[in-house]
């Protein structure tokens, strides 16, 4: 199976389709233009929260791929290893380098990745490029993209806009909801794959970490 971090991403986009099919209904069997802003709307509130949860719960995950599978926090890649030296560092509870002793490493990487995790609070392009970087070592997240960065980060504006204007946003017609979901989907797709590929040549373990998306 793919990620439990793609399964539920696909479990919540369900909502999203639901909407396009809603729209659809609506629209059947009449002429003029409709308000229906509303739905769309919705779907790219829900598309956005399904996304941004995805590349959350996916960093988490591989955490804690790497602490079960990498022997000692000196197999971690490098700017890992430095991210975490800096947190302990700054760490004001001076019993702190007590923690890492034995396996202690791996829940004090695992508890720091969750908590800069669940802090994000917009996933914009610029912010997951370097979080992705300070947990897993990935130079460049929006690499594994085929859309590219830009895309995502103007996607997640387009929420904001919603969130931040309600009916003032600027307008989203079906077609644009449609062209986001099939979007976003397989972004969430690819990345899952290269991710897979990516954690597992990082360690020695002969497993994967999860199967990837056919």
């Amino acid at each position: 199976m793919p990620s439990q971090a793609y399964r539920r991403f696909i479990h919540n986009a369900v909502d999203v389709d639901r909407l396009i099919t809603s729209h659809g209904t609506l629209c059947s069997g009449t002429s003029g233009k409709k308000a229906l802003g509303h739905i769309t709307r919705s779907g790219i509130v829900m598309l956005c929260a399904a996304w941004e949860l995805y590349v959350e719960d996916l960093l988490i995950e591989c955490s804690k791929y790497l602490a079960i599978q990498t022997e000692k926090p000196l197999n971690l890649p490098m700017p890992v290893q430095k991210h975490l030296a800096k947190k302990i560092r700054e760490n004001k509870n001076e019993l702190k380098p007590l923690e890492l002793g034995g396996s202690g490493w791996r829940d004090v990487y695992v508890a720091y990745c969750q908590n800069e995790v669940r802090a994000i609070n917009t996933p914009k392009t610029t912010i997951l490029i370097p979080i992705y970087q300070k947990f897993i070592g990935l130079t460049d997240i929006s690499s594994m993209w085929t859309i590219g960065g830009q895309y995502i980060t103007d996607f997640v504006s387009v929420r904001g806009d919603i969130a931040h204007n309600g009916r003032s946003s600027s307008y989203i017609n079906l077609w644009e909801l449609i062209q986001y979901n099939d979007c976003i989907k397989l972004t969430a797709k690819e990345m899952d794959n290269k991710i897979c590929d990516y954690v597992f040549q990082l360690v020695s373990y002969t497993k994967q970490p999860w199967r990837k998306v056919s």
